[in-house]
């Protein structure tokens, strides 16, 4: 003998029935009322055997594609559903499955920790790329030590939280990229360290043996040393220092191209040392110039990308400056700009001592001074506007686009925009 309630023809006139738990622990949180359309309107298709994609989802709630993809990746980062990708290098394309958040919060099972017992220990355990906060607080100690003891404001914490979470770096290697911008390249300003840390993360770097051995492999200089050793017909000879010296006088000092050198390297066919070869016709075609002759032996030479690197801070420098002048005439054309302003870098702090607590309800308290700070500074902006004044109108301009005045692009290489003089 057996026993059966007849299914339903129409879903529409069915029960679905949402976990407690999820109403009582995880809705209050949750910070947009369309990520909570999307979860239980997609929970019910599944109990219904319904197939749906997400522009179908979306079209249906009549929500952007966007808006779904993001309730997703935010429900997933609270390990309420697994995403488990379709495509390769598409981060749009995924299957949603709705995990048991019973056995989340108490069965003890793989993914239990983050939310109920075993509190936030557990939870950082289970969270293979968010660090706990004991290994935070290690982590921006450091970088303010190696900025001289700076504060970091709350922005500048979650931008290096999302460098973990989101592109999966190394606590690592953002404190060796922070070390080696400031000692190789004189920046230690974080959207200068962003582009190495990005690049490197990228690239799939986790360790700093990992990171010298890619600058190494992979500077642009060091690129344009090979094809010149090799043009030269010293392709498996070591390159010396004194020829480092040398190419890079040529190259920064006197201003030949790479592709110049390469093409004065082809006259050097037949000789026997081509390298010196190549230094006379260098010095032969800048005094039919008239330019300086090369300085003698154990002269002290220019040091060309010294130069450089103080041209870009100069640019920096000038930028910041004229942009703390932009900001003092509005402070005293609009008093209330400078209390925004006041207000933000207080909730700032109080953001950074968020992230680095041990609260429980820690990630709702980062979510609502997250939306205060932007309130903030959409209120900010208005008001600029009203007096005739853009939003942006007192934040740091940049002359070049493509580096933001840095002279490395975010392939790592090195931007064109340098000009000597």
């Amino acid at each position: 003998m057996s026993y059966s309630i007849e299914k339903s023809r129409n879903a529409n006139l069915e029960n679905t029935a949402i976990p407690n738990l999820f109403i009582t622990d995880f809705l209050p949180d949750v910070p947009d009322g369309d990520f909570v359309k999307v979860f239980i309107y997609a929970y019910m298709c599944c109990k219904e055997d319904i197939a749906l994609t997400h522009p179908e989802l979306a079209d249906r709630l009549g929500l952007d594609t966007g808006k779904v993809i993001s309730a997703w990746k935010y429900f997933a980062d609270r390990r309420i559903v697994k995403l488990t990708p379709l495509a390769n290098g598409d981060n749009s394309h995924f299957d949603v499955e709705f995990v048991d958040v019973k056995g989340l919060l108490y069965g003890g099972g793989a993914g239990a920790g983050g939310y109920g017992a075993g509190g936030d220990e557990a939870g950082a355990e289970s969270r293979n790329s968010t660090l706990n906060d004991e290994e935070l607080a290690a982590l921006f100690g450091k970088i303010s030590a190696i900025c001289g003891n700076a504060s970091l404001d709350g922005g500048d914490a979650q931008r290096i939280i999302s460098w973990i979470d989101e592109g999966g770096a190394t606590p690592e290697i953002i404190e060796y990229a922070w070390q080696f911008c400031l000692d190789e390249r004189g920046e230690k300003g974080i959207g200068y360290v962003e582009k190495i840390v990005k690049d490197w993360a990228g690239r799939g770097l986790k360790t700093i043996p990992e990171a010298r051995d890619h600058i190494e492999k992979t500077d642009a200089r060091s690129a344009v040393h090979k094809q010149l050793m090799e043009a030269l017909g010293m392709r498996y000879s070591v390159i010396t220092s004194a020829e480092i010296k040398k190419f890079n006088m040529w190259i920064d000092d006197y201003g030949y191209t790479p592709a110049r050198l390469l093409e004065l390297a082809d006259k050097t066919a037949g000789v026997g040392n081509k390298f010196k070869y190549l230094g006379g016709i260098i010095r032969k075609e800048r005094e039919a110039e008239g330019k300086a002759p090369e300085p003698a032996p154990g002269a002290k030479q220019p040091r060309g990308m010294k130069d450089r690197n103080e041209y870009y801070r100069k640019k920096r420098q000038k930028n910041e400056d004229e942009a703390a002048a932009r900001l003092d005439e509005i402070y005293a054309k609009l008093p209330e700009i400078r209390q925004i302003d006041d207000e933000i870098s207080l909730m700032n702090i109080e953001l950074v001592k968020t992230l680095t607590s041990g609260k429980k309800d820690k990630k709702s308290a980062v979510e609502r001074l997250d939306t205060d700070i932007k309130a903030e500074h959409e209120r900010r902006g208005d008001l600029l506007e009203k007096a005739g004044f853009p939003k942006d109108y007192t934040d740091i301009h940049v002359g070049c686009p493509r580096c933001q005045d840095s002279g490395v692009l975010e392939n790592g290489a090195s931007c064109d925009c340098y000009k000597l003089g």
